[in-house]
């Protein structure tokens, strides 16, 4: 069944308020307070979406970047899983770089 609801785009501002996410865009702005936007939704099932490398290293799932024509992202598979989010197999091949691929595979 398809669900038709409407996207609904939120500045969140506190804490609590970020496990109601399905995804969760992180600004690079945010980039020193990281781990206080992750921490509230680890292990809950909310796609974390950064844009810069050290997002991945915090815990985040997504990160995008652009190079000159072309709008790339890197995936952290360890993230994922513990998220219980399963990426699949034809959009990782599309990634740029996985990271934690073997950590993830052992779960």
């Amino acid at each position: 069944m398809v669900h038709n609801r409407p996207i609904e785009i939120r500045w969140i501002r506190k804490p609590q308020e970020l496990s109601s996410c399905q995804i969760l865009f992180v600004s690079h702005s945010e980039q020193k307070r990281y781990s206080q936007a992750l921490d509230p939704v680890r292990e809950h099932v909310v796609l974390t979406v950064g844009e810069t490398p050290e997002f991945l290293d915090a815990g985040g799932i997504l990160t995008f970047s652009t190079q000159p024509g072309a709008l790339q992202f890197d995936v952290n598979l360890e993230a994922a899983d513990k998220a219980h989010l399963k990426i699949s197999s034809r959009l990782l091949t599309l990634a740029r770089h996985i990271v934690n691929r073997a950590e993830a595979a052992k779960s």
